[in-house]
């Protein structure tokens, strides 16, 4: 969590059914607020930063080495091994429908989803707001990696056969906006993939408050199979929705289990450095969809 000023902070609506929707609480997390839309049921943050602030929060190199497990991207940097065993998962489950092309991901951090698609056969791309990770990026992969938001970056229409928004669908402020970028920027039948953090899975579920995809103030929407679909249908077909997780080292996964800092003490470190020696695949309450470009 953040100590955050006031001003900082904004009220939210329900994409899908407009302002005047009403929306019940569902978890408090002062400031911030974990509602659900009472036609929808879509959950979202409210209040929330700004998106001018939330941005600030993004830009710098803090937000990947976070001292507060949990929030930003704590040992993102060192686990890029896993991350890349992940992503490449998710390619496999997406080339029935696209296994070449343009790849471009958006929220591409250091870019080993790069990595992955790359391997896999794709001429690849990425787009990330975070100007030191887009710096850290442009070192092994150039001008492909670009600084900035799909919805004013300068891609020529219909470009990429394959678009992806892996763990970052429940950042975008303005989800309507930012599929009809992508729309745009899709060739025909163009594939959209997104991997995204489900309030209706088992771990949520059982987790309740403490589920550990509630990562604040960043994540400010948590899409359900029902609500992605209903936000997607107009522009896009979807073709399938799956339960996701990703590949952590036993470590990692106790870290965010019990929220601990960087620094846990000297026998709670030798623990999770133990820990660390194992990888496995866990479920993380995500989902992902999988959805084809309307003409």
């Amino acid at each position: 969590m953040t100590n955050t000023a006031s001003s900082s902070l904004e009220t939210a609506t329900c994409p899908i059914c407009g302002p005047t929707a009403q929306a019940d609480l569902r978890y408090n997390f002062d400031p911030y607020n974990v509602v659900a839309c009472s036609s929808c049921g879509l959950n979202y943050l409210s209040p929330r930063l700004t998106q001018e602030a939330i941005l600030k929060l993004y830009k710098d190199e803090a937000y990947y080495n976070s001292n507060i497990s949990g929030q930003g991207y704590d040992e993102y940097l060192e686990l890029s091994g896993n991350w890349i065993k992940t992503f490449t998962l998710r390619l496999k489950q997406v080339s029935s429908y696209k296994s070449s092309g343009k790849a471009l991901d958006i929220g591409c951090g250091p870019g080993y989803f790069l990595t992955a698609a790359q391997n896999l056969g794709f001429d690849v791309y990425g787009l990330d707001p975070s100007d030191y990770i887009v710096s850290m990026a442009q070192k092994t992969w150039g001008e492909r990696v670009q600084l900035g938001l799909i919805e004013t970056a300068e891609y020529p229409a219909e470009t990429f056969d394959l678009v992806v928004a892996f763990d970052t669908f429940e950042h975008i402020y303005e989800p309507k906006s930012f599929l009809a970028a992508i729309h745009k920027v899709l060739k025909p039948n163009g594939v959209l993939a997104i991997t995204t953090p489900d309030p209706t899975s088992m771990l949520a579920k059982i987790s309740g408050k403490n589920w550990v995809s509630f990562k604040l103030p960043e994540h400010v929407f948590y899409w359900s199979p029902e609500t992605i679909r209903k936000i997607l249908e107009d522009t896009f077909e979807v073709l399938e929705i799956r339960p996701a997780g990703q590949y952590a080292t036993l470590g990692f996964l106790f870290r965010r289990l019990f929220r601990l800092t960087n620094e846990p003490g000297k026998v709670v470190s030798a623990i999770i450095n133990f820990l660390n020696r194992f990888s496995i695949y866990s479920d993380n309450g995500s989902l992902t969809v999988i959805a084809r470009k309307k003409a």
